[in-house]
């Protein structure tokens, strides 16, 4: 074949392709059906302010019994975690050292009381050979000097008698208050001091209790304006670790007056009464504190909240069915709840799913509500 008829050939096919291209179309790309969701009507209505955390219980009377005197331990006349009552005998310190001390001072002022007596005596006889002029002034004067220092002396020697007593009477170690002892810290025959090593054991009162915890700020603002006398009068409820609340509630017996610098927070303190020891003193526990009551407030799905560099917002159906962005003011997310100050207005119908594929402006389909199951 001939370089004449193979272009001629070429020109051809190129015609003919240029023949066919106007009956050629693109693909049509598929539209997207409107995304299937759920709505939620929403209206305003009075929401408590909430807040629940991690708080400790204490008793109201925890006291540490110590050792007043050293010595060795010879006694222990309780049972550990008994109830005692107040006076009743835990210990007893090794009394002989005290004993013998007691009976030097008795007899120290013994001596002391005779040196008295004699230099009273004296004082008296001076100042009547005074009188009579048989005595000189200075020899009176010095026998009165005499007697006041022999009293003095008594005096200090009595007081070492009632100081030797005291330190006796400390070998019989009492329970300070009625309550619940804790765990023996020293056993018999341990030498046992005042001081950082002088705790032997604990009573503590359980019948009404303590529950200690701390609110951050921004919690202390939000639930009573930061407002010592209102947050004196909130509602306290403890939470066990069963889930179930605690059938009595407390009473707020104490609120910081400053925000605690370490932690962070305005600790306060709620009473409970206690009569079958279901709150132990050092368990931590669940609290939940409720504040103050805002008058109108929207409550949704905390699932239903977005976010955009703008702030959080969540999608509404117009009346059309179209999808509308509302940016919201949140209060508080609590769970699967989340509490709505403003950007909300009664009536809105709140889109609960799909919302990822919704588009400001784009229609959405509103599914049907279930129907109630038969009973």
């Amino acid at each position: 074949m001939s370089v004449c008829k193979s272009g001629a050939v070429e020109v051809l096919i190129a015609l003919c392709l240029l023949a066919l291209l106007p009956g050629c179309k693109p693909a049509e790309v598929p539209m997207m059906p409107p995304p299937a969701v759920s709505l939620q009507v929403v209206n305003p209505a009075p929401v408590p302010q909430v807040v629940e955390l991690t708080a400790q219980v204490e008793g109201n009377r925890e006291v540490e019994v110590r050792a007043r005197v050293t010595g060795i331990l010879l006694a222990q006349s309780y049972r550990e975690g008994a109830a005692v009552k107040a006076g009743e005998l835990l210990f007893k310190i090794d009394p002989a050292p005290y004993e013998v001390a007691l009976a030097l001072a008795k007899a120290q002022l013994l001596q002391e009381k005779a040196r008295f007596e004699q230099a009273a005596a004296e004082a008296g006889r001076q100042a009547a050979l005074l009188a009579q002029n048989a005595a000189s002034t200075k020899e009176a004067a010095d026998a009165k000097s005499a007697a006041s220092a022999a009293e003095a002396a008594r005096d200090v020697a009595a007081a070492k008698v009632r100081a030797a007593e005291l330190d006796l009477s400390y070998c019989e170690v009492r329970a300070p208050i009625a309550g619940f002892t804790g765990r023996l810290n020293h056993s018999e025959g341990s030498l046992v001091s005042p001081g950082v090593d002088g705790l032997l054991t604990t009573v503590v009162q359980r019948e009404q209790v303590w529950v200690r915890f701390g609110l951050s700020e921004l919690q202390y603002a939000r639930l009573f304006l930061g407002n010592a006398d209102t947050a004196a009068k909130a509602k306290v409820e403890v939470v066990l670790s069963s889930g179930d609340v605690y059938p009595a509630e407390g009473k707020v017996n104490f609120v910081a007056a400053q925000v605690e610098s370490r932690l962070g927070t305005v600790q306060m303190r709620a009473e409970f009464a206690n009569p079958q020891a279901v709150l132990l003193p050092g368990q931590y526990v669940r609290v939940r504190v409720v504040g103050r009551t805002l008058p109108e407030a929207y409550v949704i799905p905390s699932a239903s909240l977005m976010q955009s560099t703008q702030g959080r917002f969540v999608w509404l159906a117009d009346a059309n069915n179209m999808a509308v962005m509302a940016p919201v003011q949140v209060d508080e997310i609590a769970g699967p709840i989340a509490v709505i100050l403003s950007g909300l207005k009664a009536g809105d119908r709140l889109v609960l799913d799909n919302l990822q594929k919704i588009r400001p402006g784009a229609p959405v389909v509103p599914r049907a509500a279930a129907a109630p199951s038969a009973k």
